[in-house]
């Protein structure tokens, strides 16, 4: 058989933490090498401030000649409010009182949209096999105290990097850099009615996007009884659903304690597993 030399290009995610802000801030100023492409999330239900922000590294990537990829998903929105399947984790909580859970639908169909980004920029899409000797080394955001959290494990034509663990920066590095270049630190990459937010994530929608928390709250209220169909997901009859872990209506929620993690949304959980990091892996890793 032929002989193929690797074939390596080099990606970096967009995954909400500081530090991919920070990779892709320090690339654009030729401080580390360039990346081939950035890769980010578009779920079609984000804040205006995130669709600004990303615009705004968009621009950044683009200025100094890196592509900027979007990985793009179905309409959440529409399919969680009109249709039977709801891709949303809603909180559950049966007439016995048993609280629940459903599957985190959202955060495989991102799964599935960043696999097919990547085989796109390879240039294998599906059901093409990608070769043995071709390869993305893709960079994630993690920071130093991230550094003994094993490497994420994705299909075999991916390689995992953590540039900033390599070059001993921390999360606070990070937001220092980007404090000193006025870019904001923290990108949320949580749907509006995301039911993965943290209480701060909802407390900064509510203060910057009051018309994006009203939305979050009527969604809320509409998926309460009739979606998704009980007898579809074998729930039993009588089961309520909530945006929020209380089990209780958005716009009653108690907010002002914080819980749950810094960064909210499918991407950040999906870097680091519920866990450390299979969006690549879920569905398949071919």
């Amino acid at each position: 058989m032929p002989h193929h030399p690797p074939s390596r290009k080099r990606l970096l995610l967009i995954d909400g933490n500081p530090g991919a802000t920070t990779l892709l801030l320090l690339a654009a100023h030729g401080a580390i090498p360039a990346f081939d492409a950035v890769l980010a999330p578009y779920t079609g239900w984000f804040p205006n401030q995130t669709l600004d922000h990303l615009d705004l590294l968009g621009r950044i990537a683009t200025g100094v000649g890196m592509d900027w990829v979007r990985a793009e998903t179905e309409d959440t929105a529409q399919e969680s409010l009109d249709g039977a399947r709801v891709p949303l984790p809603l909180h559950t909580l049966t007439a016995d009182d048993v609280a629940g859970r459903l599957p985190q639908g959202c955060a495989r169909r991102q799964g599935m949209a960043l696999r097919g980004a990547v085989r796109h920029l390879l240039g294998y899409p599906r059901p093409t096999s990608v070769p043995g000797h071709v390869v993305v080394e893709c960079a994630t955001g993690a920071g130093l105290e991230q550094a003994r959290i094993p490497l994420t494990r994705g299909p075999r034509y991916v390689r995992y990097r953590r540039p900033l663990v390599d070059i001993g920066w921390t999360s606070t590095d990070c937001r220092a850099l980007l404090a000193h270049h006025e870019l904001p630190a923290d990108l949320d990459l949580a749907c509006i009615a995301c039911p993965m937010r943290s209480h701060r994530a909802w407390r900064h929608l509510r203060t910057t996007d009051p018309a994006a928390f009203a939305e979050a709250v009527a969604v809320d209220a509409t998926l309460r009884h009739g979606h998704p169909d009980p007898a579809l997901r074998g729930m039993p009859p009588g089961t309520l659903f909530f945006l929020h872990p209380d089990r209780v209506p958005l716009d009653r929620a108690d907010l002002s304690v914080d819980h749950g993690p810094q960064l909210s949304g499918c991407v950040p959980r999906a870097c680091r597993r519920e866990g450390d990091g299979t969006w690549l892996r879920k569905g398949g890793n071919r």
